[in-house]
């Protein structure tokens, strides 16, 4: 039982980990991350229903 919840603690320090760690460096807005010629998408600043 000890060795089930510590594999249990240890997935949910594993996974708050990496999601800290993705967070915080490796996503862009997708108006920066595709910049390319054939994707050219507008920065959302303006939303197209008018809300």
């Amino acid at each position: 039982m000890k060795a089930f919840l510590a594999a249990i603690v240890f997935s949910l320090l594993l996974a708050v980990g990496a999601a800290n760690f993705l967070d915080s460096g490796f996503q862009q807005p997708a108006h920066s991350a595709f910049t390319t010629e054939g994707a050219r998408v507008d920065n959302p600043g303006s939303n197209l229903i008018g809300y």
